[in-house]
């Protein structure tokens, strides 16, 4: 009765706190809502719910955009941090281009999460953010792309064919399997290194559990203010899940790193993966090897390759085997142009490749893959501070030291831009009149694979692997959602689900 009692006081306490620092710290043109962030239901604690796991980072900012009547709205926590979440096309563009040096990685977010990523391109800032994006640009010149990415992507999706196959039409984990299959891809691509996770090695998946459960514990500071005592006490197994991972993830990364190293001698110094490339440019400023830096630029881009793609592959199934009839119908034309694609070899055993799919020849692969983003951007919600005054187009002005949030899971939902179906799967939205695939979208209004100067290197890159993936996938299996799956999103880095996502695949008939 007494612990009761306590919590009850506890509530109170925080809802009148809330409503402090929302007076406090109001910033021009926003309504501020204390109960975006304290109270249940249509007043939640919005701290409480994503910690519980009653909700997402993500879902909770479409619910208050929703509320919001699609406008920007603030929130304030513990600590006195403030946060204006932004949502218009034209509010993301004044923030990802328009007033791009008026906003920063927030050195918050730097910190927490050091751990996994370091000072990766996705944690940097300044000169530091610019050394990184020069040489990762080098990945994803037009030339890798047809020359060597799309027949990689084939070989792998041909190996994950195998691999379902192998199930004979028992259930399985979807989502493992997309994500087991990136990385391996991303590992050929980038490293020049066999990987093993689809084919069972027990390192390669090891260290993936290890990086998913990581990037859920750190984000999970964000719903904490005093995670930084919990890090230092090991007080809570977020904290805890935090060091055990890392230990996981360092010593299989610095293996890596090893690996990596001492076949960049061997080639004699020729910059011909991301580690040479990283290396070469470190010689070529006049600095010496950086280790840290390869380890650093290793992981991100391994969340990039990774986990992004396997991300949206997953959202993809998912609204292909969802119980509406939209889902059975794109099955069908993703056959049909499966069909279409393969017809040109002699066996649907062969691998694709960039001229399979390049040029619009896949605009319906493409299509299903890039709504699945809309829907679901692997990326949901993200966060910069300002560190110039800004005034946003929407009356919005901020001055230094204020957070802004930015949501494409909002975005890409406005009604205003999208339509009243803006919530409905349909790919349709993104094949012209004559059956190709449009290239007149506003990166703004659609921020999923960001925009502006930080639009997303490799945006070609996923498409490609997307595009080789489904229609190899869908060649040779009809799928169909396991009996009472049932999944939920968890918190983390990108859009995951738990426990996964089951589905039972048919074999199609050789034709």
């Amino acid at each position: 009765m007494a612990i009761a009692l306590l919590a009850l006081v506890a509530v109170f306490v925080a809802v009148a706190l809330a409503k402090l620092a929302a007076r406090k710290h109001t910033v021009a043109g926003v309504p501020w809502h204390a109960e975006h962030v304290f109270g249940w239901g249509s007043t939640s604690f919005y701290a409480l719910k994503i910690a519980t796991g009653a909700t997402t980072i993500p879902e909770e900012n479409l619910r208050c955009h929703r509320g919001a009547g699609w406008r920007p709205y603030g929130m304030s926590f513990f600590g006195g941090k403030t946060v204006v979440n932004i949502v218009s096309p034209e509010d993301v563009k004044y923030l990802l281009r328009d007033a791009f040096h008026c906003f920063e990685k927030a050195p918050e977010f730097q910190e927490a999460f050091e751990p996994l990523i370091g000072r990766g391109i996705f944690n940097a800032n300044g000169e530091r953010w610019k050394e990184q994006r020069v040489v990762a640009a080098h990945m994803f010149s037009r030339r890798q792309l047809r020359e060597r990415m799309g027949h990689v992507f084939g070989v792998h999706a041909q190996r994950l064919v195998r691999v379902v196959n192998g199930f004979g039409g028992r259930p399985f984990d979807m989502q493992a399997q997309w994500y087991w299959f990136a990385f391996d891809a991303v590992n050929d691509v980038a490293f020049g290194r066999r990987a093993g996770s689809l084919s069972g090695d027990a390192a390669d998946r090891a260290f993936q559990a290890a990086f998913d459960r990581c990037q859920q514990a750190l984000v999970s500071r964000f719903t904490v203010p005093w995670w930084k005592l919990h890090r230092r006490f090991q007080s809570s197994r977020a904290e805890r899940t935090v060091t055990e991972t890392t230990a996981t993830i360092n010593a299989y990364v610095d293996e890596v790193v090893r690996e990596q190293m001492a076949a960049h001698e061997e080639a004699n110094g020729r910059p011909e993966t991301l580690t040479g490339l990283v290396v070469q440019a470190r010689v070529d400023a006049g600095g010496g090897i950086d280790r840290k830096g390869v380890r650093d630029a290793l992981v991100n881009f391994l969340i990039a390759g990774r986990d992004t793609t396997a991300s949206g592959l997953t959202s993809a199934v998912e609204y292909l085997t969802a119980p509406e009839a939209s889902g059975a119908e794109w099955q069908a034309q993703l056959l049909s142009e499966s069909n279409r694609v393969f017809g040109s070899k002699p066996s649907r055993r062969d691998p694709l490749a960039w001229d399979d799919v390049s040029e619009g020849r896949a605009p319906v692969a493409e299509a299903v893959f890039l709504e699945a983003l809309r829907l679901h951007p692997p990326v949901a919600s993200n966060e910069k501070v300002c560190v110039a005054a800004a005034a946003f187009p929407s009356g919005v002005r901020v001055a230094p030291g204020q957070y802004v949030g930015w949501c494409p899971i909002s975005t890409n939902r406005v009604p205003g831009v999208w339509g009243d179906r803006a919530d409905e799967f349909d790919p349709a939205r993104w094949i012209t009149p004559a059956g190709g695939i449009t290239t007149e979208y506003d990166e703004y209004a659609y921020p999923t694979f960001n925009a502006g100067p930080r639009l997303c290197l490799g945006r070609n890159m996923a498409l490609l692997e997307a595009k080789i993936a489904l229609l190899t996938l869908f060649a040779h299996f009809r799928l169909a959602r396991a009996h009472g799956s049932v999944t939920t999103p968890v918190n983390s880095v990108t859009w995951q689900m738990a426990p996964g996502f089951t589905v039972v695949a048919t074999q199609r008939e050789e034709s």
